[in-house]
């Protein structure tokens, strides 16, 4: 087997960056997220107390998104075994791009370098939207809540928590890119696996192609097919038992961040179209720039399980458009079981929805409809 070479090192680098293998840095990160977590309840209890339909449509978008990046840190923490040893699996099981000919090669690191520039994009978006977002860059009183919080709960020590609360925010969200980064990271290395598989298996079918019904007496053209068809087998087994334990892990998770990121939607959206008309020019690139990167997320993820629907139902044509009538039963019987394994496409579906392209406008959709409908309760009770 030739040696893996990886084609997204920019996403493993981001998957494979484990804080918490070291104990001090896995401490330091709960005692991080405990922290977060007794502030976020101290902001959600001051809401309460102090109830209004304004300060809820105001406040409640910053206070989902922490809710979602304080959930994404405890999972990341709780899950990191069974991540460990998804991840464990997947160097052992993939092949290099030298498996296939050069211009197949060629197509495909095209293809990847493509993703990768998409992905850094987002990164990017992702990286100015929290840089934005800085103390320094203007006062975030309209955003957060929580500094009229520390005012009114700590006074003159107040700037402690305020610093401290923006500075620490990188290190929290680390654990929810980690997570869903890592699950982007997954599907595009099985996409591009079982493309290798695809593109050997066309190349498998040229051998001695010009001889044709002479293939079945050709002992050593049969013993070649034998031999890729076996090798396609397992290593397609092993994709089926990484992408089962992705999914696995992906459900688990999956309640809690598509109900908290939907909430998420419609609390921006409807702070978008309550406040458009009020909001200051810095505020008004920080929510640009939070609802681009909620949006692009979201697409991301759709089209990511998408991919996983797509590939791994794409496996099964090249196998039924294989010349199965030049080989001996032996390799018909081969193929046949391969077919068998390949009839069942995998996707992540919880109650019947599925994370793909509809879910993406489904949500997108939703949320518009719901902030509405916040704008004008909004208004009827002006």
């Amino acid at each position: 087997m030739t040696k893996f070479n990886d084609a997204f090192p920019m996403i493993r680098a981001i998957v494979s960056l484990n804080f918490n293998a070291n104990t001090s840095f896995k401490l330091c990160n709960i005692m991080l997220i405990t922290i977060y977590s007794l502030i976020h309840c101290l902001l959600i209890h001051y809401m309460f107390k102090n109830f209004d339909i304004n300060l809820v449509v105001r406040y409640t978008p910053t206070i989902m998104f922490i809710t979602l990046v304080i959930v994404g840190a405890i999972f990341s923490v709780a899950m990191e075994k069974d991540i460990l040893e998804a991840y464990a699996i997947l160097p052992k099981a993939n092949w290099a791009l030298e498996m296939i000919k050069e211009d197949a090669q060629l197509k495909l690191e095209r293809k990847c370098r493509i993703m990768n520039i998409c992905i850094l994009c987002v990164l990017l978006l992702i990286l100015s939207t929290i840089t934005i977002n800085a103390p320094f860059f203007g006062s975030q009183r309209e955003l957060f809540i929580c500094i009229q919080v520390f005012e009114e709960y700590f006074s003159k020590w107040s700037f402690i928590l305020y610093h401290f609360y923006f500075i620490a925010f990188p290190f929290l969200y680390y654990g929810l890119l980690r997570l869903w980064m890592g699950f982007v990271y997954a599907v595009l290395e099985v996409q591009l696996q079982l493309t290798l598989v695809e593109e050997y298996l066309f190349e498998t079918y040229q051998i001695n192609s010009l001889k044709e019904w002479k293939n079945l007496q050709d002992t050593h053209y049969q013993q070649q097919i034998r031999k890729s068809l076996r090798l396609c087998i397992t290593h397609h087994i092993a994709l089926k038992k990484f992408v089962k334990m992705i999914v696995d892990l992906t459900i688990k998770v999956m309640p809690f961040y598509l109900t908290i990121g939907v909430l998420i939607l419609i609390s921006f959206f409807s702070f978008i179209i309550n406040f458009a008309d009020s909001m200051s020019n810095i505020l008004k690139i920080r929510i640009f720039m939070f609802s681009a990167s909620i949006v692009c997320i979201t697409v991301l993820l759709s089209w990511i399980g998408q991919q996983l629907v797509d590939v791994t139902s794409g496996i099964f044509w090249p196998l039924v458009g294989a010349p199965w009538y030049f080989w001996n039963l032996e390799n018909v019987k081969t193929l046949l079981i391969f077919l068998m394994n390949c009839t069942k496409n995998e996707s992540i579906v919880l109650a019947g929805i599925c994370i793909d392209y509809s879910l993406g406008i489904s949500v997108l959709r939703l949320s518009v409809s719901y902030a509405l409908g916040l704008y004008n309760l909004r208004k009827s009770l002006d």
